[in-house]
């Protein structure tokens, strides 16, 4: 309940996503995909919070690629969030990095998602068309979506989870960082290799909204194909390794 009512309130400011068309079904449609969007990272976030430093460095990464992205652009109010973001998390990070002597908790890797998911609404991220403005968050926060989608499906195709309670109460080892460590990763490699690709999608982002071709949603689209080719893999590679 406490998740639905912070997004009604962000909703509430008028922050809705603008790609839908201005009619009154499209902005029903919006209204349930800002839901779904701030829900989901909010979850996502507390989901990748399974390793020591993961979520906060994570976080830290993702932030400081808003802040450049919207300096770019001269949104500074998004940008001094995300600059305070970054100096909190990494004065955390000093003693959450394994091995951890303080933890987020549900509170504080839910508060750090709500702050990225809100980020990604309130920023204006790119000036050439909506897919370009909409494939930067995205990309910046590509590590939790996939996850997110990969379990989901995961483990609703498995019998694992049957309604949102159940989606949001079920703890499995199922994640990325976990296939990871079935792979033989110690815990600080895969949190430091997880940090790698969002850097990696995160420097894609800067590439696509300082892109000046003709094609740019080809760029994009390749670049994000590509990650989470690899992603997919390594997934595959965990799970079965796991089974085994």
């Amino acid at each position: 309940f406490g998740q639905v009512a912070a997004s009604a309130i962000i909703m509430s400011t008028g922050l809705i996503v603008s790609f839908m068309p201005d009619t009154w079904w499209g902005q029903i449609i919006a209204v349930i995909i800002t839901l779904i969007w701030i829900l989901g990272i909010i979850n996502a976030t507390n989901f990748i919070d399974g390793i020591d430093g993961l979520a906060t460095g994570f976080t830290i990464i993702a932030a400081i690629f808003f802040l450049i992205i919207t300096l770019h652009l001269e949104q500074f109010y998004v940008a001094l969030m995300a600059a305070i973001l970054v100096g909190s998390c990494l004065g955390f990070l000093l003693f959450n990095f394994k091995p951890a002597k303080i933890y987020l908790g549900d509170g504080g890797s839910t508060f750090l998602g709500f702050m990225l998911a809100s980020f990604a609404l309130y920023g204006e991220w790119s000036f050439r068309g909506p897919v370009i403005a909409l494939g930067i968050p995205v990309l910046i926060l590509g590590v939790l979506i996939f996850d997110m989608i990969y379990i989901t499906i995961s483990r609703i195709r498995n019998g694992h989870v049957h309604n949102f309670h159940e989606w949001l109460d079920y703890t499995g080892k199922d994640h990325f960082h976990h296939r990871l460590m079935n792979l033989g990763f110690k815990e600080e490699h895969a949190v430091i290799f997880i940090y790698i690709i969002a850097i990696i999608l995160g420097l894609s982002a800067l590439i696509v909204e300082h892109a000046r071709v003709s094609y740019p949603v080809v760029v994009l689209m390749v670049q994000a194909i590509l990650i989470f080719v690899i992603i997919s893999i390594l997934m595959l590679m965990g799970r079965k390794l796991s089974k085994d």
